[in-house]
């Protein structure tokens, strides 16, 4: 009988030296960054990479350098699309790497027991405020899927009015390549005198 255990997060091996994720951001928010390397034959067997975060235009937000786990937050992150990057030490390491990898935003990356803990308030006040977080968060992630929506319909009324106006002059060009057509050929059978 196989004992199984929950993952959190993304699971996959290294295989090459240097392998990255990307993860998009959809509005400003605090990020919590987690990860353990291990050897594929044995969880307990740590394997120190180097980790980079970098943003759209290529700047490193984070970087660690030989660190078998990590778990931070980061914060202030624009919206935008982030690459996440870990390198072993050689190829050979790489191989037989395995990553968890855990990228968590706004409402999940705040720890809210020590909120609780720092403010001091009580169980009932933690998960209101979570909560309105989570709230907050929705309301953002509909204003960019319609921000978004927006952006497609705007792109779908410009390539339709293009469809029309290729069509039109489509239908325009053959109305006037069957003009030119009959055209010479009345001549040609006049010249003939077919006609």
């Amino acid at each position: 009988m196989a004992v199984t255990r929950p993952v959190e997060g993304i699971e996959f091996d290294l295989v090459f030296q240097t392998k990255c994720v990307y993860e998009e951001i959809i509005f400003e928010s605090n990020v919590l960054l987690k990860f353990d390397a291990f050897q594929q034959s044995s969880r307990d067997s740590k394997v120190p990479l180097t980790v980079r975060v970098m943003d759209e235009a290529g700047e490193e937000r984070f970087s660690k350098v030989d660190v078998d786990h990590l778990e931070t937050t980061m914060s202030n992150f624009q919206e935008g699309r982030y690459k996440i990057c870990f390198t072993a030490k050689n190829y050979h390491t790489a191989q037989n790497t395995r990553i968890n990898f855990v990228w968590e935003e706004g409402v999940d990356s705040t720890d809210w027991e020590s909120v609780a803990k720092r403010d001091k308030m009580d169980a009932v006040h933690t998960e209101l405020l979570r909560l309105e977080e989570a709230a907050h968060v929705m309301h953002y992630e509909l204003q960019h899927i319609r921000r978004k929506e927006e952006e497609m319909r705007d792109v779908n009324e410009k390539t339709n009015s293009l469809v029309a106006f290729l069509s039109i002059g489509a239908l325009f060009t053959c109305v006037g390549l069957a003009v030119f057509q009959v055209w010479t050929l009345r001549k040609f059978f006049k010249r003939k005198k077919v006609l």
